[in-house]
């Protein structure tokens, strides 16, 4: 899929960074390897099957109203206001592969600039979160050590778990760039202005399919990812047998 996983800290040189979730011990023991995105490429799991409704919710996202002062301001003038979390597959969307990775981009919601591994300037809104999300995972799953570090430095909340991510980065070149499964699915757990959890499918290349919960909080006039305190990327990872329940999201068949 395409999001990645970063280092906790348990991952030794040569391992593959889970694509779109960062690594976690407890995943590693159910599948071999995984990773948002995005969206496996070095990692690990945690296991919590999400229900067909999505974790946390069994009515839907819970959505601010869009009549909050939050949700004024697109990033880079997009023009995406549309603060109702999407429950089909969005229209106004491409595909662009990076490094073999499908990631989604839109004329309306972002990214709105891209410089080198960092794509950046996504719309104040719940399809701008979705793109960043998918964009910042997929990136961090296939790029190096010195393009994690760029992208956590200028795409990720400042806290424990970015410092430890950058610390363990700075040594032995830990990920194989090499994409292990393309995005599938996703379905919002929950949407503010300020923040979105976000559940995406990963579609592996041994048939399988792994979802993982991310969180975006909107900083700095731009969503950024909130790493765990371990590093990881997601808050569980977890195998579902289809994308039953999930809004199909792929630029990959």
């Amino acid at each position: 899929m395409s999001i990645n996983n970063l280092p906790t800290g348990d991952d030794k040189p040569g391992r593959r960074r889970s694509r779109g979730f960062i690594a976690s011990a407890v995943f590693l023991g159910l599948v071999v390897i995984l990773a948002v995105a995005v969206i496996a490429t070095k990692g690990s799991d945690r296991n919590d099957t999400p229900a067909a409704t999505g974790p946390g919710s069994s009515t839907g996202p819970a959505v601010t109203p869009a009549s909050s002062p939050a949700t004024t301001g697109n990033a880079c003038g997009l023009s995406d206001t549309n603060q109702t979390p999407p429950t089909s597959t969005p229209k106004d969307v491409t595909w662009q592969l990076v490094k073999g990775d499908a990631l989604p981009t839109s004329p309306s919601a972002g990214p709105g600039k891209v410089d080198g591994p960092v794509a950046r300037c996504y719309a104040h809104t719940p399809l701008g979160a979705l793109i960043a999300v998918s964009q910042i995972g997929g990136r961090i799953g296939v790029g190096s050590n010195a393009d994690v570090i760029k992208i956590l430095k200028a795409q990720a909340v400042p806290g424990p778990g970015v410092d430890h991510g950058l610390k363990v980065l700075a040594g032995s070149e830990i990920g194989d760039g090499k994409v292990d499964g393309q995005l599938a699915g996703f379905q919002f757990a929950s949407y503010t202005p300020d923040t979105a959890v976000i559940n995406l499918v990963g579609h592996m290349n041994n048939g399988s399919y792994n979802v993982a919960t991310f969180t975006v909080k909107w900083l700095d006039g731009d969503w950024k990812i909130q790493l765990q305190d371990t590093g990881a990327d997601s808050s569980n990872v977890s195998q579902v047998t289809s994308t039953a329940g999930y809004v199909p999201w792929s630029g990959v068949s």
